[in-house]
């Protein structure tokens, strides 16, 4: 796992996978350019008998700059911006990587770590004393909506997703459990 030890503070961070989030960010990028293209010239993308009119066309542009335009600043400040895609330390666990993260995860409300093999990407499943009370948590309609729907798949709000990390899915586990186990028996 390559682990970046800060020696001024008493935490870990792994940083982001830039690579991976660079490809990412290109399809986003593109996806808001072609919206801007619609937007611009929409009498141009009138090619189909369902879509006879260029104001459909303009309204389907505006939806797409709506939608990429915020997740394409997204990206780029997780690329320029943000270090770290996981912060670990004795007062919990920040996660920051990707779009739609859980954010800040207490070490006291986190009752165990399972690991999820059967998606791509692999995550790692946080489970949490009360999931309804991190799901309202939660910044915004976007995380929580995430965060729900986490909750729907995997029976726990908190994901880490281990994609957009520069790290092992297997040593991070084992890593993150090992933190929660000696976290408890200190607590005790």
């Amino acid at each position: 796992m390559k682990v970046d030890f800060n020696t001024d503070a008493d935490h870990i961070a792994i940083p982001l996978n830039k690579y991976g989030l660079s490809g990412y960010s290109l399809a986003v990028l593109g996806a808001f350019l072609l919206g801007l293209w619609i937007v611009v010239n929409p009498a141009s993308f009138v090619i189909t008998y369902r879509y006879k009119y260029p104001q459909e066309i303009f309204v389907m542009g505006l939806i797409v700059i709506s939608v990429c335009g915020p997740l394409t600043a997204n990206v780029f400040y997780r690329i320029f911006v943000i270090k770290y895609g996981l912060t670990i330390n004795m007062d919990g666990i920040m996660n920051n990587s990707y779009i739609a993260s859980c954010g800040f995860i207490n070490l006291n409300s986190i009752t165990r770590i399972t690991k999820e093999e059967g998606d791509y990407p692999m995550s790692i499943v946080v489970h949490v004393n009360s999931p309804e009370e991190f799901i309202k948590s939660q910044s915004n309609i976007f995380k929580r909506k995430s965060a729900a729907d986490c909750y729907k798949k995997y029976g726990s709000p908190a994901v880490i997703n281990t994609y957009f990390l520069k790290c092992d899915y297997d040593e991070l586990y084992t890593f993150l459990t090992d933190t929660l186990k000696t976290y408890k028996e200190d607590a005790k």
